[in-house]
């Protein structure tokens, strides 16, 4: 194996978790009788962090509003909180590849831009016990693909950066890895797909997990 670790983005890398951030981003614009978005519009909506994403839904009119802003995140916090299982499933195959990895001895993490406190809950009702470590975003870092938070993660594995491969769906996902000085795959299933990935230098782009982890098992190297 090339690597040793395999860190995973979690929203459209690991889960399909589209419909139910759409749900509770629509969910706060329709309380407002604000414009809401489609489905598709909400693919590049999110991927930097919930409060990035309360931004992009909050009409412009009212863009800097701090109070407004604070009551939209703590409404879409409130209903996703509950709702965050509605429709959200793993992609199929993906703990297939998951458990393929771990049987070859491979370490696996998640570090995902979503706030910890809804990460936890779902990779443990997803995943099982299935990652050596889980991190979501906290207010101690900034978002990624800034690189402290993604260094916070390899020091809790205690790995170089040269023996972990960080997989990611956006151009979010393959800025996070390089900055920190992994190699970037991206899967072309998850929300933003293989064009993005390219233009962004993913170092790998895989189209499906079987691929992914016959990419890893094979000693994929860049």
């Amino acid at each position: 194996m090339a690597f040793t670790h395999v860190i995973f983005d979690l929203d459209g890398t690991l889960l399909n978790t589209l419909d139910d951030l759409t749900a509770a981003g629509n969910h706060v614009c329709t309380a407002h009788g604000w414009p809401t978005f489609s489905t598709d519009a909400y693919r590049f909506k999110v991927g930097n962090g919930i409060p990035k994403l309360i931004e992009r839904i909050i009409p412009a009119e009212l863009a800097g509003d701090g109070r407004v802003f604070e009551h939209t995140f703590a409404e879409f916090t409130a209903y996703y909180a509950v709702h965050k299982q509605d429709a959200t499933c793993p992609y199929p195959g993906v703990i297939d590849m998951l458990d393929a990895l771990a049987a070859a001895g491979v370490v696996l993490a998640v570090l995902s831009n979503k706030d910890h406190a809804a990460v936890a809950p779902l990779v443990a009702h997803y995943f099982g016990d299935r990652f050596a470590c889980v991190q979501g975003r906290i207010d101690a870092f900034p978002p990624k693909p800034a690189p402290p938070i993604t260094r916070y993660v390899l020091d809790q594995l205690d790995v170089a950066p040269h023996d972990v491969l960080y997989v990611g769906d956006s151009n979010v996902d393959v800025l996070t890895a390089h900055n920190a000085g992994l190699c970037a795959a991206g899967v072309s299933w998850g929300f933003r797909g293989k064009d993005e990935l390219a233009r962004a230098g993913a170092d790998v782009i895989v189209d499906t997990p079987d691929e992914l982890a016959a990419c890893i098992l094979s000693g994929y190297s860049s």
